[in-house]
């Protein structure tokens, strides 16, 4: 890979774009009035806007022009205005103000070429809990659902195969039904990483899953995590070599994603450049940046190349990919069987290990011991899974189960109403992994409880919760299920493991009452599973 130094964009270097591709291959520098022209390889000056505003959102729309919306000014604070920008003239021209003003909104193309414009802050720095939809061919702005949170952030939403708008910001994503205008959750709070973001990039890959990448948190900025439209979930992905944010994402010809230059509180900005490969699951450290940008926009070139712009910067920098060095055995560590060379290939490696180990509890599967410092029953080994075995069977006061009440330092009691073998106990908690690989983060496991119900047991419940630090636990909750008859039933549920290299599970089969970790009640039963992970 080379980065060589481009024309300068005009005198002022800039921070934030927002810069646009043009139909024609042509780049629109918001705000500057000026275009670059891929075959001079300069910039040429064009139409400057009607007003001037820092941190618009801007969407090229299905007729080329490009919409700019809102952004802020210093005498008038957030802007409600609009302007159209014309390639072929390079004019700009006012349209429909939007119905709110909004600084930093998030914004993108639907599928039926209206725009939809969300979140954003108001002219007090309050954020602005609504979104609007602006018609091209009407050229009005009509309200839509509001967003379950705020939003903002002109690059954190895309446009899914199925039309659907995804929205990654803060805490909580979220999923707009253009049809309906309703939203919905798009997987648990903070994702698989369980972190709060911002100044992080959303890139959807080629294969129609979504790319999420660094932030400002320390665990946002060390780690990537990738959401799949099919099942609606979030799951961890390889982490960036490099913490980040503020950021530029590519997605190059061949699928991979560039990731560019960005900021860190601890080295300020950044010139590293990385490159992850969705298929192998892996990140390459390629050339760094002439020099660091901070909030730079990466912009396609002929064959292959990627152009880099501003970033508190003039000059800009071409990038030209190498050849790709497929992955070799060595490098990729004790691995077997088949597996993604990085470069569309598949690479085998072995000899592989003998398969494991198969008991009453499956293969692989590590039957759990008593942890007297932890008082719960533990799995050492990061296998395909642990299960309790016996060492839950009853419950508490009513006996039989050993080391009651089996919760991490036995902070949650059992109940001590009932007859043992009539009424409600927590027989077994086992965990293990979907596709029969070994306990890791990110990986899905299936959760699954033997429990006693009780003869008439419509009332019955059993609450499923995970933590990620068995050491200081933080129970979030998983599934509520419904036993289907009484006796001996097992009820399953799945998770997608985060970050953590101790983990737990925490089973509450109660009679009546509402879910919550530790719920006191005198017919139910807590118990807790704690095991490792890679």
């Amino acid at each position: 890979m080379a980065l060589v130094s481009m024309g300068s964009l005009g005198a002022t270097p800039r921070v934030q774009g927002p810069l646009v591709d043009l139909a024609d291959g042509r780049v629109l520098a918001v705000g500057g009035g000026e275009v670059y022209e891929p075959e001079v390889g300069g910039w040429r000056t064009t139409g400057v806007m009607h007003t001037a505003r820092r941190q618009p959102a801007a969407v090229r729309l299905a007729d080329g022009r490009v919409l700019v919306v809102g952004g802020a000014s210093a005498a008038s604070g957030a802007l409600a205005s609009a302007e159209v920008y014309e390639p072929a003239t390079g004019r700009w021209t006012p349209v429909a103000d939007l119905l709110e003003a909004r600084e930093d909104p998030a914004a993108v193309v639907l599928a039926d070429g209206r725009v939809l414009v969300v979140g954003g802050f108001d002219g007090r720095r309050q954020p602005v809990r609504s979104a609007e939809v602006f018609d091209p061919v009407r050229g009005g702005w009509t309200r839509t659902g509001a967003p379950l949170a705020t939003r903002q952030g002109a690059r954190t939403g895309v446009v899914l195969e199925g039309g659907q708008a995804l929205f990654v910001s803060g805490l909580q994503a979220e999923l707009y039904e253009p049809a309906s205008g309703a939203w919905r959750k798009a997987g648990p709070v903070g994702g698989a990483a369980g972190t709060h973001r911002s100044g992080h990039t959303v890139t959807r890959l080629r294969d129609g899953r979504v790319l999420v990448v660094g932030g400002t948190t320390a665990r946002a900025a060390a780690t990537a995590e990738v959401y799949e439209p099919e099942t609606g979930q979030w799951r961890l992905v390889a982490a960036p070599g490099s913490p980040r944010e503020a950021h530029a994402a590519w997605v190059m010809e061949d699928g991979r994603v560039l990731v560019v230059g960005g900021f860190h509180a601890s080295t300020g900005a950044l010139a590293s450049v990385e490159r992850y490969d969705p298929v192998a699951d892996s990140w390459s450290e390629e050339s760094p940046l002439q020099e660091a940008r901070r909030g730079a926009a990466l912009l396609a070139l002929e064959e292959g190349a990627v152009r880099v712009v501003g970033g508190g910067l003039s000059p800009s920098e071409r990038y030209v990919p190498d050849r790709c060095l497929p992955l070799t055995c060595e490098a990729a560590g004790p691995v077997c069987g088949a597996l993604a060379d990085g470069c569309g290939g598949t690479l085998t490696c072995g000899p592989c290990e003998e398969a494991p180990r198969c008991g009453e509890d499956g293969c692989g599967v590590e039957r759990a011991g008593y942890d007297a410092r932890l008082r719960v029953l533990r799995c050492d080994e990061a296998g395909v899974g642990c299960a309790s075995g016996a060492g839950l069977a009853g419950r508490g006061p009513l006996g039989p189960e050993p080391h009651a009440p089996n919760t991490l330092g036995g902070t949650c009691g059992d109940g001590g109403g009932g007859v043992a073998g009539r009424d409600e106990s927590l027989e077994a908690l086992r965990v293990v992994t979907e596709d029969g690989e070994r306990l890791a983060s990110g990986r899905r496991v299936r959760v699954e409880a033997t429990v006693w119900a009780y003869e008439d047991p419509e009332t019955n419940r059993l609450d499923l919760y995970f933590a990620a630090d068995a050491r200081e636990p933080v129970w979030t909750h998983v599934a509520t299920l419904k036993p289907e008859g009484s006796g001996a039933r097992v009820l399953s549920a799945t998770y997608v493991l985060p970050v953590g290299t101790l983990q737990a599970v925490r089973g509450v089969f109660r009679y009546a009452g509402r879910a919550e970790p530790c719920p006191g009640g005198v017919f139910d039963d807590v118990d807790d599973l704690v095991f490792t992970v890679r």
